[in-house]
C-alpha cells in the first residue's frame, strides 16, 4: 500500500514538473506583446514619391516645353499688338489703311485674353488629370509593395518643410500630417517610387 502511494505521488510530481516546464517554455518562446506590431505597419511619403519618381521628372520637362511655347506665342501676340498700336499713330484716321489696322488691332486685343485663359485652363486640366492618374498608380503600387512585405497597414507620412511662407500653409500641414512619429515602421517610399518607375517604362 505504501509503495503504491509513493508511485502515485511520484507520478503526480512528474506531472506537475512537466506542466511547469511547459508553461515556462511557452512564456519564454512567445513573442513579447507588441514586438511584431511595427513589422506589420508601413509608411510612405506621397510628396517624395511624386517629387522623386522619374515619371514626374519626364512630365514636368515636357510640360515646361509646352508652357514655354505658349508663353512665346502670347509674347509674340503682345508684340504684334504693340506694333499695330504704334503703326496706327502713323496713319491718317478715316483712310482704308487706318480702318484695316484698327480692325486687326481690335481682333488681336480680343484674342489675347482668350488665349491666356485657354492655356491656363489647358495646363491646369492636364496637370490635374496627370496627378490623379499618378496618385491612382501610387495607391496600386503601395498595395503591391505592402503585400510583398506582409504589411497590414500603410500610413501616409510627409514631413513638413520649415519655415512656412504663409499661415494657411502651416494650418494645412497641421490638418493633413497624421503620422507624427513612426520610429520602427517600415518605410516603403523608395520601393513604391521604384515600382512606379518600373511600370511607367513598360510598353
Amino acid at each position: 500500500m505504501k509503495t503504491r502511494t509513493n508511485i502515485i505521488l511520484t507520478l503526480a510530481g512528474l506531472l506537475i514538473l512537466i506542466t511547469s516546464f511547459g508553461s515556462i517554455f511557452a512564456r519564454s518562446s512567445a513573442p513579447a506583446a507588441g514586438a511584431d506590431v511595427w513589422n506589420k505597419i508601413g509608411v510612405v511619403s506621397v510628396r517624395k514619391v511624386f517629387t522623386n519618381c522619374k515619371r514626374n521628372e519626364k512630365f514636368r520637362a515636357e510640360s515646361k516645353i509646352e508652357q514655354e511655347k505658349a508663353i512665346a506665342e502670347l509674347q509674340q501676340l503682345r508684340a504684334e499688338i504693340k506694333a499695330a498700336e504704334a503703326g496706327l499713330e502713323t496713319l491718317k484716321p478715316g483712310t482704308k489703311d487706318y480702318f484695316d489696322l484698327t480692325q486687326k488691332l481690335a481682333q488681336q486685343r480680343a484674342l489675347l485674353p482668350v488665349k491666356q485663359d485657354y492655356y491656363e485652363n489647358q495646363f491646369a486640366a492636364k496637370d490635374k488629370s496627370w496627378s490623379e492618374q499618378l496618385y491612382k498608380d501610387m495607391l496600386d503600387s503601395v498595395k503591391k509593395v505592402a503585400q510583398s512585405k506582409n504589411l497590414e497597414l500603410v500610413f501616409e507620412k510627409d514631413e513638413p518643410e520649415f519655415p512656412f511662407e504663409r499661415a494657411d500653409e502651416l494650418m494645412l500641414a497641421v490638418r493633413t500630417n497624421k503620422v507624427l512619429y513612426s520610429k520602427d515602421a517600415v518605410d516603403i517610399t523608395a520601393d513604391v517610387t521604384s515600382l512606379i518607375d518600373a511600370n511607367s517604362v513598360k510598353p
